[in-house]
C-alpha cells in the first residue's frame, strides 16, 4: 500500500513539473531534492537540484528504496524552483530512457554519458565508483574501468553485481571534470 502512494506521488511529480526530495529506505544514503523525470518499472529518474539552485545532473534511484517523494519535506523546493526558472533552466528528462529494467538503464545511460556513478549504498552509503561501463558479464556483474579522483585511469575493470547497486549518477559537475580531464579511458 505505501509504494502505491510512493508510485503515485512520483507521478504526480513527474507530471506536475515541481521539483521534490526524495528519501530512501537505505541508511546513510543521501536525501535527492530533483525533478521527477522518468518513473518505471524498476527505477526512477531524477534531474537532480543543486545545493545552489542549478540543474545538475541525473540520478536512477530504485523505486522499491524510496520511502518519500514530497515538496513538504523540502522547504526550498518553491525558491528551487523559482530561481532555475528565473534562469532559464528546466529538468529535461532523457530520451527512451529504459527505466524498466537495471540492464536496460544501464545501456541507455552509457549511451548518453561517458562517465557513471554507480552507489552500493546498501554496501557502504559513503563509496561511488565512477568510470566507464564495459558490459555487464557472467552473473549479472557490471563491469566498470574506473577513474579515480584524479581523473587517473585504472587499469583493471572492476565488477559489481547489478542486483547490489542501488544508485546510478550521470552529468553533473564532478563527473563531467572527470571525464574532461582524464578523457576517454585507454583502450585495453
Amino acid at each position: 500500500m505505501a509504494k502505491e502512494k510512493i508510485l503515485k506521488d512520483l507521478t504526480r511529480a513527474r507530471d506536475s513539473g515541481k521539483p521534490v526530495r526524495v528519501s530512501r529506505d537505505i541508511d546513510g544514503a543521501d536525501q535527492l531534492d530533483a525533478y521527477v523525470v522518468g518513473v518505471g518499472r524498476k527505477w526512477v529518474l531524477l534531474h537532480t537540484v543543486s545545493d545552489e539552485y542549478r540543474l545538475e545532473g541525473y540520478s536512477a534511484v530504485r523505486l522499491r528504496d524510496i520511502a518519500h517523494a514530497t515538496r513538504s519535506s523540502w522547504k526550498g523546493a518553491t525558491v528551487a524552483h523559482r530561481a532555475l526558472a528565473l534562469r532559464g533552466e528546466r529538468p529535461r528528462p532523457l530520451a527512451d530512457a529504459d527505466l524498466d529494467s537495471t540492464k536496460g538503464l544501464i545501456e541507455t545511460l552509457t549511451t548518453a554519458f561517458p562517465l557513471m556513478a554507480v552507489h552500493v549504498e546498501r554496501i557502504d552509503p559513503h563509496v561511488c565508483h565512477i568510470g566507464r561501463v564495459r558490459g555487464i558479464g557472467r552473473g549479472k556483474r557490471l563491469r566498470l574501468q574506473e577513474i579515480g579522483p584524479a581523473a587517473d585511469w585504472a587499469r583493471t575493470r572492476s565488477a559489481t553485481r547489478t542486483t547490489d547497486i542501488t544508485r546510478f549518477d550521470v552529468g553533473g559537475g564532478y563527473i563531467d571534470a572527470l571525464h574532461a580531464v582524464g578523457g576517454h579511458p585507454p583502450k585495453r
